[in-house]
């Protein structure tokens, strides 16, 4: 049984799972507390000027794909095509909206030889814009229980500033759960990227990042620890729940990270670190934990007023999954939105080294547009 099937299941079915999987760990230990503001680097941030129409995106591969570089096997079904006409282009391209890139957007499904886990895919991927690549790569792994279709925006907003990146869609469900396999299971979609034939040439999988909403946060830096091509990692609300697994298959990946040398970055909430039932992200296992033992450089971003599913691109259309959290106070587009301008300013700062999306991460521009306003607490290290 896997999340792709349980998603459809019947209501009673995941409400008497849930509590124990979905979000959290079986543990409640109090709220967490918010971030303190944070280190500020002097200077504003300069608006890119206008960006070139983009161009027509070619079309997505279809058929069956070649076997990758590292054996993995894997179907495809008809790339889809999209254009998007970025904004911004010169100076410092403003992460808060598309990038200068046009993109195009494929699907496919994979299966891992090392589990034979069938593995949708959905990628996008630049055809034209500032430089011709090859472009860093950014997977993004979905929340418990939530489709990763939740996440396309996030996957556009990458690709839309130069960045090769996809969704995942590995299995998860209530019973044999395994988070050392779901790991792998992000390792065959980079693997996939690097023997596809539409995306091989212009992904650079050796500057690759890793990303994920609550337990594909977790994924994403397990995946992380152990895969050198992963130069940097940028997460959503984890939890570092064990959803009443064992360690060998679920290990507690926050006692992972002083050991994880990469730039790391963490946006979560307080909100539902204690819960009437569950708590979607107890403080135990919540975004502060992993941060507490990050290296440095390391960002850790407070969303004020959100809760778990705030960071979804639509949680009007999460259904009865969402409704376990406690109720926000925030927007959720205002979350989202937020969310995807520090991921890009993030990987722009780690994976291209650009030191000028600093002011959008912790100095003026971020300073301005979230702290000032109460949006969220800053601090990094």
């Amino acid at each position: 049984m896997n999340s792709r099937a349980l998603r459809i299941a019947s209501p009673s079915l995941v409400a008497l799972s849930f509590f124990a999987a979905a979000c959290g760990s079986e543990v409640n230990l109090g709220l967490g507390g918010a971030g303190g503001s944070g280190s500020v680097v002097s200077g504003t941030g300069n608006a890119g000027t206008a960006g070139t129409a983009g161009t027509a995106g070619t079309a997505g591969t279809a058929g069956t794909s070649n076997t990758t570089a590292t054996g993995t096997a894997s179907t495809g079904s008809m790339g889809t095509s999209s254009v998007s006409t970025g904004t911004g282009g010169g100076g410092t391209p403003d992460p808060n909206v598309d990038g200068p890139y046009a993109f195009a957007e494929l699907d496919h499904t994979l299966t891992n030889p090392s589990n034979q886990h069938s593995i949708p895919i959905h990628a996008a991927y630049p055809t034209s814009g500032p430089s011709a690549g090859p472009y860093p790569v950014v997977v993004f792994a979905h929340g418990f229980q939530l489709p990763p279709t939740q996440y396309t925006s996030y996957v556009k907003r990458l690709a839309s500033f130069g960045y090769v990146a996809l969704t995942a869609d590995f299995p998860a469900g209530f019973l044999s759960t395994n988070n050392v396999e779901n790991a792998k299971d992000l390792k065959a979609a980079l693997d996939w990227v690097a023997g596809d034939p539409t995306l091989s040439a212009k992904a650079d999988v050796n500057n690759a990042g890793m990303s994920g909403h609550s337990l594909g946060g977790k994924l994403a830096l397990l995946e992380a620890s152990t895969d050198t091509r992963v130069k940097a990692a940028f997460t959503l609300d984890p939890v570092d729940s064990s959803m009443n697994c064992n360690p060998q298959n679920c290990p507690d990946v926050s006692m992972l990270m002083p050991n994880l040398h990469i730039p790391t970055g963490f946006i979560g909430e307080t909100l539902d670190a204690t819960g009437s039932f569950q708590a979607c992200a107890p403080a135990a296992d919540n975004y502060t934990t992993f941060y507490a033992g990050a290296t440095s450089p390391s960002l850790q971003i407070t969303a004020n007023g959100a809760n778990h599913m705030s960071f979804l691109d639509n949680v009007s259309m999460c259904g009865f999954v969402c409704s376990f959290c406690n109720m926000p106070t925030a927007m959720n587009a205002d979350v989202n939105a937020m969310s995807k301008a520090f991921m890009v300013a993030f990987y722009e700062r780690h994976l291209r080294n650009d030191a000028a999306y600093d002011t959008y991460l912790t100095g003026a521009d971020a300073q301005a547009r979230y702290v000032g306003n109460g949006q969220a607490a800053i601090v990094s290290k």
